[in-house]
């Protein structure tokens, strides 16, 4: 169930061009340049330095079956990864755009809707960058 949220999630951020251009991508991008702005984890899939940044790292939190057990109530973190505070701040409020309060859908998926529960800096310890963190809540049907 998670790997197709993180789909979905992905999906939805390639899709607004504004984002790609933050990250210094396009829609038409080649999949390891996209791998180098993208992360499905918790862990970058490359190092994190000031060369590396932007980047934006997906994964899911802890969630729970609703009362009605089809549902799933999710919560997903993206970690922005910029050279500064107020750049990762930008990437995280296009993101924002994009998900708070909308539908997460792709062909043959979609979630209720998406909505920030959290939102703040992080310190990341690594000199030249920053970070930022946001916490959606997100419900979607249990898929068999």
């Amino acid at each position: 169930m998670s790997l197709r949220l993180l789909d979905a999630i992905q999906h939805a951020l390639k899709g607004d061009t504004g984002l790609m251009e933050m990250l210094s991508l396009e829609s038409s991008s080649p999949s390891d340049e996209v791998v180098m702005r993208f992360t499905k984890g918790m862990e970058p899939e490359i190092t994190i330095s000031n060369e590396t940044v932007p980047h934006i790292c997906q994964y899911v939190m802890p969630g729970r079956f609703s009362p009605n057990h089809l549902v799933f109530e999710g919560k997903f973190c993206l970690d922005f990864y910029a050279g500064t505070g107020y750049a990762a701040k930008e990437i995280f409020e296009r993101a924002f755009r994009v998900l708070h309060d909308k539908r997460i859908t792709m062909p043959g998926w979609a979630t209720y809707l998406c909505v920030l529960t959290y939102d703040a800096d992080f310190a990341t310890g690594i000199q030249g960058v920053k970070g930022y963190k946001a916490i959606f809540d997100v419900d979607y049907l249990r898929v068999n």
